[in-house]
Protein backbone atom coordinates (compact mmCIF):
# COMPACT_ATOMS: atom_id res chain seq x y z
CA UNK A 1 0.00 0.00 0.00
CA UNK A 2 1.81 2.70 -1.14
CA UNK A 3 1.66 5.87 0.59
CA UNK A 4 1.81 9.90 -0.83
CA UNK A 5 3.62 12.39 1.11
CA UNK A 6 3.87 15.97 -0.26
CA UNK A 7 6.52 17.05 2.14
CA UNK A 8 8.92 15.19 0.42
CA UNK A 9 8.76 17.16 -2.87
CA UNK A 10 9.97 20.94 -3.59
CA UNK A 11 7.63 23.53 -4.25
CA UNK A 12 7.82 24.46 -7.99
CA UNK A 13 5.81 25.47 -11.44
CA UNK A 14 4.37 21.96 -12.26
CA UNK A 15 4.82 22.78 -15.77
CA UNK A 16 8.64 23.55 -15.44
CA UNK A 17 10.68 20.84 -16.83
CA UNK A 18 13.04 19.31 -14.48
CA UNK A 19 16.33 19.30 -14.73
CA UNK A 20 18.99 16.60 -15.57
CA UNK A 21 19.76 15.06 -12.28
CA UNK A 22 16.73 16.26 -10.53
CA UNK A 23 15.19 13.17 -8.35
CA UNK A 24 11.88 12.31 -9.95
CA UNK A 25 9.92 13.56 -7.28
CA UNK A 26 6.63 12.87 -8.33
CA UNK A 27 7.79 9.10 -7.79
CA UNK A 28 9.33 9.70 -4.75
CA UNK A 29 6.32 11.27 -2.94
CA UNK A 30 4.66 8.40 -3.38
CA UNK A 31 6.45 6.03 -1.45
CA UNK A 32 6.60 6.79 2.55
CA UNK A 33 9.88 8.38 4.25
CA UNK A 34 12.20 6.69 6.28
CA UNK A 35 11.17 5.27 9.46
CA UNK A 36 7.35 5.81 8.24
CA UNK A 37 7.50 2.67 6.46
CA UNK A 38 4.81 0.36 7.62
CA UNK A 39 4.98 -4.19 7.15
CA UNK A 40 2.53 -4.08 4.04
CA UNK A 41 4.14 -1.09 2.45
CA UNK A 42 7.45 -3.06 2.69
CA UNK A 43 5.97 -6.46 1.01
CA UNK A 44 4.17 -4.70 -1.11
CA UNK A 45 7.48 -3.55 -2.67
CA UNK A 46 8.33 -4.43 -6.99
CA UNK A 47 11.80 -4.81 -7.26
CA UNK A 48 14.77 -7.19 -7.47
CA UNK A 49 17.10 -4.87 -5.03
CA UNK A 50 17.73 -6.81 -1.85
CA UNK A 51 15.70 -4.58 0.75
CA UNK A 52 15.63 -5.39 4.99
CA UNK A 53 13.11 -3.97 6.37
CA UNK A 54 14.02 -2.56 10.52
CA UNK A 55 11.64 0.03 12.04
CA UNK A 56 9.84 1.68 9.71
CA UNK A 57 13.05 2.23 7.67
CA UNK A 58 14.32 0.08 4.31
CA UNK A 59 18.13 -0.86 4.11
CA UNK A 60 18.94 -1.37 1.00
CA UNK A 61 21.95 -4.25 0.75
CA UNK A 62 24.78 -3.98 -2.03
CA UNK A 63 24.48 -6.00 -4.89
CA UNK A 64 26.11 -9.37 -4.74
CA UNK A 65 29.42 -9.93 -7.13
CA UNK A 66 29.60 -13.16 -8.86
CA UNK A 67 32.39 -14.26 -6.13
CA UNK A 68 30.15 -13.83 -3.66
CA UNK A 69 27.36 -15.75 -5.37
CA UNK A 70 29.93 -18.63 -6.28
CA UNK A 71 30.21 -18.91 -2.42
CA UNK A 72 26.53 -19.01 -1.99
CA UNK A 73 26.09 -21.69 -4.72
CA UNK A 74 28.56 -23.86 -3.27
CA UNK A 75 27.04 -23.52 0.42
CA UNK A 76 23.42 -23.94 -0.80
CA UNK A 77 23.77 -26.99 -2.75
CA UNK A 78 25.99 -28.72 -0.38
CA UNK A 79 23.55 -28.17 2.85
CA UNK A 80 20.55 -28.72 0.54
CA UNK A 81 22.07 -32.10 -0.65
CA UNK A 82 22.83 -32.75 3.23
CA UNK A 83 19.10 -32.02 4.35
CA UNK A 84 16.99 -33.58 1.22
CA UNK A 85 18.99 -36.54 1.46
CA UNK A 86 17.64 -36.93 4.94
CA UNK A 87 14.06 -35.60 4.45
CA UNK A 88 15.15 -32.86 7.14
CA UNK A 89 13.51 -30.02 5.88
CA UNK A 90 14.05 -27.07 3.48
CA UNK A 91 16.86 -24.84 2.21
CA UNK A 92 16.01 -22.08 0.33
CA UNK A 93 18.33 -18.67 -0.73
CA UNK A 94 17.81 -15.10 -1.09
CA UNK A 95 15.79 -13.13 -2.09
CA UNK A 96 13.68 -14.26 0.57
CA UNK A 97 12.09 -12.43 3.58
CA UNK A 98 12.21 -13.81 6.96
CA UNK A 99 10.44 -11.82 9.63
CA UNK A 100 12.93 -11.59 12.75
CA UNK A 101 11.45 -9.80 14.92
CA UNK A 102 8.00 -6.68 15.16
CA UNK A 103 9.05 -4.56 12.59
CA UNK A 104 12.16 -6.22 11.32
CA UNK A 105 12.54 -8.41 8.07
CA UNK A 106 15.83 -9.67 6.86
CA UNK A 107 16.97 -11.50 3.65
CA UNK A 108 20.38 -13.73 4.98
CA UNK A 109 21.72 -15.43 2.01
CA UNK A 110 20.98 -18.63 2.62
CA UNK A 111 18.45 -20.57 5.34
CA UNK A 112 17.47 -23.83 6.39
CA UNK A 113 13.97 -24.41 7.89
CA UNK A 114 12.96 -27.96 9.32
CA UNK A 115 10.09 -30.15 8.43
CA UNK A 116 6.81 -28.23 9.09
CA UNK A 117 8.19 -25.15 9.61
CA UNK A 118 7.41 -23.39 6.67
CA UNK A 119 4.21 -23.27 7.32
CA UNK A 120 2.40 -20.55 4.83
CA UNK A 121 4.62 -20.53 1.57
CA UNK A 122 2.94 -17.19 0.68
CA UNK A 123 4.29 -14.73 3.77
CA UNK A 124 7.66 -14.60 5.07
CA UNK A 125 8.33 -17.40 7.43
CA UNK A 126 9.28 -16.29 10.75
CA UNK A 127 12.79 -16.83 11.49
CA UNK A 128 14.42 -19.98 10.84
CA UNK A 129 17.01 -22.93 12.11
CA UNK A 130 20.01 -21.91 10.43
CA UNK A 131 21.01 -18.83 8.41
CA UNK A 132 24.01 -18.07 6.39
CA UNK A 133 25.28 -15.01 5.84
CA UNK A 134 28.84 -14.19 2.97
CA UNK A 135 29.86 -10.89 4.16
CA UNK A 136 30.25 -8.23 2.02
CA UNK A 137 33.01 -5.84 1.64
CA UNK A 138 32.69 -2.33 3.73
CA UNK A 139 33.04 -1.65 7.99
CA UNK A 140 28.61 -1.23 7.67
CA UNK A 141 27.90 -4.26 5.29
CA UNK A 142 30.50 -6.13 7.92
CA UNK A 143 29.38 -4.36 11.32
CA UNK A 144 26.00 -5.44 9.89
CA UNK A 145 25.90 -9.55 10.21
CA UNK A 146 28.90 -8.98 12.30
CA UNK A 147 26.95 -7.36 15.23
CA UNK A 148 23.37 -6.48 14.23
CA UNK A 149 22.35 -9.74 12.79
CA UNK A 150 24.08 -11.48 15.51
CA UNK A 151 21.91 -10.37 18.34
CA UNK A 152 18.69 -10.17 15.81
CA UNK A 153 19.05 -14.03 14.74
CA UNK A 154 19.71 -14.84 18.26
CA UNK A 155 16.51 -12.57 19.60
CA UNK A 156 14.78 -14.65 17.00
CA UNK A 157 15.77 -18.26 18.28
CA UNK A 158 17.85 -19.31 15.32
CA UNK A 159 19.36 -22.50 16.40
CA UNK A 160 22.39 -21.65 14.31
CA UNK A 161 24.26 -18.41 12.38
CA UNK A 162 27.66 -19.01 9.62
CA UNK A 163 29.13 -16.04 8.86
CA UNK A 164 31.67 -16.46 5.80
CA UNK A 165 33.88 -13.79 5.36
CA UNK A 166 35.75 -14.02 2.40
CA UNK A 167 37.94 -11.32 2.93
CA UNK A 168 39.81 -13.08 6.30
CA UNK A 169 38.78 -17.05 4.60
CA UNK A 170 37.22 -18.07 7.39
CA UNK A 171 33.42 -19.85 8.48
CA UNK A 172 32.11 -18.58 12.13
CA UNK A 173 29.65 -21.40 13.03
CA UNK A 174 27.74 -19.93 15.91
CA UNK A 175 25.37 -22.00 18.13
CA UNK A 176 22.44 -20.72 19.93
CA UNK A 177 23.28 -20.77 23.72
CA UNK A 178 19.71 -19.41 25.82
CA UNK A 179 19.25 -15.70 24.62
CA UNK A 180 22.78 -15.59 22.76
CA UNK A 181 25.25 -17.40 20.61
CA UNK A 182 28.34 -18.80 21.73
CA UNK A 183 31.46 -19.91 19.15
CA UNK A 184 31.29 -23.44 17.89
CA UNK A 185 34.14 -22.59 15.81
CA UNK A 186 36.38 -20.33 13.44
CA UNK A 187 37.07 -22.25 10.79
CA UNK A 188 39.96 -21.65 8.45
CA UNK A 189 42.02 -22.97 5.47
CA UNK A 190 42.74 -26.87 5.86
CA UNK A 191 39.83 -26.95 7.92
CA UNK A 192 36.38 -28.13 8.23
CA UNK A 193 33.78 -26.18 9.26
CA UNK A 194 30.81 -27.89 11.13
CA UNK A 195 27.26 -27.77 12.62
CA UNK A 196 25.82 -28.35 16.09
CA UNK A 197 22.41 -28.37 14.67
CA UNK A 198 22.49 -30.85 11.71
CA UNK A 199 25.02 -33.58 12.34
CA UNK A 200 27.27 -34.45 10.46
CA UNK A 201 27.10 -31.96 7.68
CA UNK A 202 30.47 -30.41 7.23
CA UNK A 203 32.35 -28.27 4.35
CA UNK A 204 36.05 -27.94 3.96
CA UNK A 205 36.89 -24.33 3.81
CA UNK A 206 39.42 -24.21 1.30
CA UNK A 207 36.55 -25.50 -1.06
CA UNK A 208 34.60 -22.88 -0.15
CA UNK A 209 36.31 -20.37 -1.70
CA UNK A 210 37.93 -22.52 -4.39
CA UNK A 211 35.20 -22.89 -5.79
CA UNK A 212 34.34 -19.36 -6.48
CA UNK A 213 37.73 -18.82 -7.82
CA UNK A 214 37.62 -21.54 -10.51
CA UNK A 215 37.68 -20.04 -13.99
CA UNK A 216 35.34 -21.09 -16.82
Amino acid sequence: MLRTNDTLAPSYDSLRVPRVGEPVWEIATLYPEQGHWAEEDYLALDTNRLIEFTEGRLEFLPVPTPFHQLILEFLHSRLKAFVEARSLGKVLFAPLRIRVARQKIRQPDIMYFRRGRLRDKHRPPDGADLVVEILSPGVKNRNRDLRTKRKEYAAAGIAEYWIVDPDKRTITVLSLDGQAYRQHGKFRAGQKATSMLLKGFEVGVSEVFAAAEQLD
